[in-house]
C-alpha cells in the first residue's frame, strides 16, 4: 500500500468510526466505491489502526446473543442498538454488510419483499461482485423493482417471478405455479448461497396490510385463528405452526417447506410491534441467522 492509499485509509477509518458517516457518504466524499471503502476498513483493522475493546456492557450484549442462539438453535444472531431513529435502516445496514462480506462471484442471493429487505438491497454495493444475482422469492414485480429505485451505481442482475403476488383464486395460483416462467425462477432459488427475508406482523406497519393485500375480514379471520405473523405471505401462530387460510392459497410465494431446504436463511426484523411475530417465526425452524435490535433481543431472551 503506497503513502496515498495509507493516508486515504486513515481518513476513511476516521470518517466511519469517529464521525459516524455512512459508507455512502464516504463514497461521495472521496469518489470511490463502497466495496473499496470496506476493503480499506478491513485493512485498517488488520493493521490495528482500528482497535476494539469490549466493555462490560458489550459483554452483556454477547451473553444475550449466546442465550438467543441456544434457545432458538440459530447459527448466529447480530444485535444492533434500539436507540435509533430508524430501527429498520440500522438492522438492514448490518445485514447488508454481512451479506456483502459473504458473497462471491457468481453467487445467487434470494430476497423476499418488504421495507427492510428493500433497505438491505440499497445498502449492498455490487461493484466488487459484478456477477452476483438477486432472485425473487415471490410474485409482485413492483416489490422488487422498488428495491432498486434510485440505485445510482452498478445494479445486480435481478430475476423476478413475472406475476402478481396475490391472485383472485386458488385455481389461478395453481395454474401460474405450473407456468415455466414462474417455476424456473423458483428452481433457481435452490442454488442461492444466502436468502434474506423479513418477518411480518399483522399490524398497520406490515407490508401486506399497508398494501391492502388483505381485507379487514381476512385480517380478523387470521387473528381469530391465532395468527401472529407471516413469512412471505404464509401465516403462523405463536408456536410457529403454519395456519391454513384462503389468502395463502391465492399467492405466488416460496412456501415454508421450500425455505427449510435452502441454505443460510437470514431473517431481518425488529421493533416492539414485531416482538411476538419474531419470537414465533424463530419457532418455525426456518431461520438460520437473525438480525434484530437490542430491545427485541431482550424480549426474545426472556425465559
Amino acid at each position: 500500500m503506497n503513502s496515498y492509499e495509507q493516508n486515504l485509509m486513515f481518513k476513511i477509518a476516521w470518517s466511519y468510526f469517529m464521525e459516524n458517516k455512512t459508507q455512502q457518504e464516504i463514497s461521495e466524499m472521496y469518489n470511490i466505491s463502497r466495496a473499496k471503502i470496506m476493503k480499506f476498513l478491513s485493512e485498517a483493522k488488520e493493521q490495528k489502526i482500528i482497535q476494539f475493546k469490549i466493555s462490560p456492557n458489550a459483554s452483556n450484549f454477547i451473553s444475550l446473543e449466546q442465550k438467543i442462539k441456544s434457545k432458538y438453535s440459530l447459527k448466529d444472531i447480530f444485535i444492533t442498538p434500539s436507540n435509533t431513529t430508524d430501527i429498520n435502516e440500522t438492522i438492514a445496514k448490518a445485514a447488508a454488510m454481512f451479506i456483502q462480506e459473504n458473497l462471491s462471484e457468481n453467487d445467487f442471493l434470494n430476497i423476499g419483499f418488504g421495507d427492510t429487505i428493500s433497505k438491505i438491497v440499497k445498502n449492498i454495493s455490487f461493484e466488487g461482485s459484478s456477477s452476483v444475482s438477486l432472485i425473487s422469492l415471490t410474485g409482485g414485480v413492483n416489490y422488487y423493482l422498488s428495491s432498486l429505485d434510485g440505485f445510482n451505481r452498478k445494479k445486480p442482475d435481478l430475476y423476478i417471478i413475472p406475476c402478481p403476488f396475490s391472485l383472485s383464486s386458488e385455481e389461478l395460483a395453481i395454474q401460474l405455479f405450473n407456468e415455466s416462467s414462474v417455476s424456473e425462477i423458483l428452481k433457481m432459488s435452490k442454488f442461492a448461497k444466502m436468502t434474506a427475508i423479513g418477518i411480518g406482523a399483522i399490524s398497520q406497519q406490515d407490508t401486506i396490510v399497508k398494501d391492502k393485500k388483505l381485507t379487514s375480514s381476512e385480517i380478523l379471520l387470521l387473528k381469530n385463528k391465532g395468527a401472529v405473523g407471516d413469512i412471505l405471505g404464509y401465516f403462523f401462530d405463536k408456536d410457529g405452526n403454519e395456519i391454513e387460510d384462503d389468502f395463502s392459497k391465492k399467492i405466488i410465494s416460496t412456501h415454508f417447506s421450500s425455505l427449510k431446504n435452502l441454505d443460510n436463511i437470514i431473517a431481518v426484523a425488529g421493533g416492539e410491534h414485531k416482538y411476538k411475530a419474531i419470537e414465533a417465526a424463530l419457532k418455525t425452524n426456518i431461520i438460520d441467522i437473525l438480525f434484530t435490535d437490542e430491545n427485541t433481543a431482550i424480549y426474545l431472551a426472556k425465559d
